[in-house]
């Protein structure tokens, strides 16, 4: 709404136009003032009511209540006892074939002996430690030499062997075929457990590079797979 000015319209006429202009100036900003601040007040007033809406008040999902306006749930309290119930059957760790065995013999009793009958120690349980091996990798440096002609004096270089032509040998890029192929690890990660684990550097390229040959291989053994199965529900719908 226009401002009302504490004098009359024939003293407004009346004032010079330089200070008629000088004060419609703060006026008009005045205005746009309100204006805008009326709009900022009913923006929060829509942002309350969205905020206070829930599944209640509303056809919002129970689900997307946040945790402070969710009713706690009424836990009843279970008759049964934590832990493994009566008649479930238990699971232990296999025991593996073991690389090495260790024995225990048991110390002095409490009586104090420290003699055993003959014939008297036996096993009674056997506790089953696992731990990875040292990794030591393998590095092969492919020295390449070349020599001279003694017929035309040209020098003739040495190739390099087709299974040392990647940089990688099968089982490291298989295990990189592992984690960022089928386990789907970044090839960001995938670089930094090689370079934590191994303390081998590899870049993100050169395992995109060993990703890609290792598809490459399997291939075939995928073409032939789908064919199989092909060839099998051909066969059912018959």
């Amino acid at each position: 709404m226009p401002m009302q000015r504490p004098f009359s319209e024939s003293d407004w006429l009346a004032t010079p136009v330089p200070v008629r202009r000088y004060v419609e100036a703060p006026e008009q900003r005045i205005e746009k003032l309100e204006a805008s601040d009326a709009q900022v007040h009913q923006r929060i007033d829509q942002l309350e009511s969205r905020l206070n809406q829930n599944s209640q008040n509303s056809s919002k999902p129970p689900s997307s209540d946040p945790p402070y306006q969710r009713p706690e749930r009424v836990r009843r309290k279970s008759k049964r006892r934590r832990g493994g119930q009566k008649g479930h059957k238990g699971y232990r760790q296999e025991l593996l074939k073991p690389t090495e065995t260790m024995t225990v013999e048991p110390g002095p009793c409490a009586c104090g002996c420290t003699r055993r009958r003959v014939g008297s120690l036996r096993s009674f349980y056997t506790h089953q430690w696992i731990e990875l091996p040292e990794v030591a990798m393998q590095v092969k440096h492919v020295v390449l030499k070349k020599g001279q002609c003694s017929g035309c004096g040209r020098w003739v270089k040495a190739k390099l062997p087709h299974e040392y032509q990647t940089g990688y040998g099968p089982r490291f890029s298989a295990l990189v075929a592992e984690l960022s192929g089928i386990q789907g690890i970044s090839r960001k990660a995938v670089e930094d457990f090689i370079q934590n684990v191994f303390a081998v550097p590899i870049s993100t390229g050169g395992i995109q590079k060993v990703i890609d040959r290792v598809s490459a291989a399997l291939a075939p053994v995928h073409e032939a797979i789908g064919a199989s199965v092909r060839s099998g529900r051909g066969q059912s719908c018959r």
